[in-house]
């Protein structure tokens, strides 16, 4: 890796680091939770390393309908409700979002190919979830095991 991609990385590292030590803080099951994660983790690395080419033209023949132009309204209606009443989730998303965007340009413009972009961006995210996490639930419960 450069020298400059390490910057990103480990802007990465440190947001997925604080969402880990935060993550016990939502009023869901840990269990729950940490599943929501991993698969975030796994969701974003994929969207990001794996770009679709065809979405534009799906999208502007979706909108290019009345029902489908109808429809686009009440859910970004819906979706603009959801963001501004759970807005410190939806900030942690895009922190999130925009740490992984930033690794991945730095990632592509270093030359590796799609899986080697996805294998770091999840490596890195995952790691960083795993840390924050497990330093959290030492410093809650003093123990290094789960009971």
């Amino acid at each position: 890796m450069k020298k400059n991609s390490w910057l990103s990385l480990t802007l990465l590292f440190v947001t997925y680091f604080i969402l880990g030590w935060k993550l016990s803080e939502f009023d869901v099951p840990p269990h729950l939770s940490w599943f929501f994660a991993v698969t975030a983790v796994f969701v974003l690395a994929i969207a990001l390393s794996f770009p679709l080419k065809n979405i534009k033209r799906f999208i502007m023949r979706w909108i290019s309908s009345d029902a489908g132009a109808f429809i686009s309204i009440i859910v970004g209606a819906l979706l603009a409700v959801v963001v501004f009443t759970w807005m410190h989730i939806f900030v942690t998303g895009l922190v999130l979002t925009s740490a992984g965007a930033l690794a991945r340009l730095d990632i592509q413009l270093f030359g590796h190919q799609r899986w080697r972009t996805f294998a770091i961006l999840t490596a890195v995210s995952m790691s960083g979830l795993g840390l924050g996490g497990g330093i959290e639930f030492l410093a809650k419960t003093g123990k290094l095991v789960l009971p």
